[in-house]
């Protein structure tokens, strides 16, 4: 696969194509290196699971194949997930072109057995993380201002 030079809704970001195979078909799309690959896929009118847009539920969970990509916008990345190829839809950036496969249930329970195989469950949310808005286009941004104050 070769690096695109189309521009994206976000700007001038680079973008890649990404090879999504499911087992019912085989999606391409593109995806801008400032952009979660969750949110290229919606863009695309391809349909996936999401629920805490934060890199933390694991709904969005996908295996990485080929490529190369930048997972620091997870709440919860584990060297063993790396490892493992797994990666989180709504928290993940291209920085290559991408061959990802996911199933839309059997991966985020694969996932999950292969963090309960290496201990690697995370119990309660990171300090500060409920204080953080939300990314994504379904952000709500929190005020963390003290509203007691009368």
């Amino acid at each position: 696969m070769t690096e695109l030079s189309a521009k994206s809704n976000t700007g001038d970001a680079k973008q890649f194509l990404v090879r999504l195979e499911r087992p019912d078909r085989i999606y391409s799309f593109l995806a801008a290196a400032d952009e979660y690959l969750l949110y290229a896929m919606i863009d695309a009118g391809i349909d996936s699971p999401y629920i805490c847009e934060q890199g933390w539920c694991i709904a969005c969970a996908a295996r990485l194949l080929a490529g190369s990509v930048d997972r620091s916008g997870a709440l919860t990345v584990y060297p063993e997930d790396v490892e493992a190829g797994f990666l989180l839809l709504c928290s993940t950036m291209p920085r290559s072109d991408l061959i990802l496969s996911q199933d839309e249930r059997q991966t985020r329970r694969d996932m999950m057995q292969h963090r309960i195989e290496h201990n690697c469950l995370a119990r309660a949310y990171p300090p500060g993380a409920r204080s953080r808005f939300r990314r994504g286009r379904a952000a709500a941004h929190v005020d963390t201002r003290d509203d007691h104050s009368s």
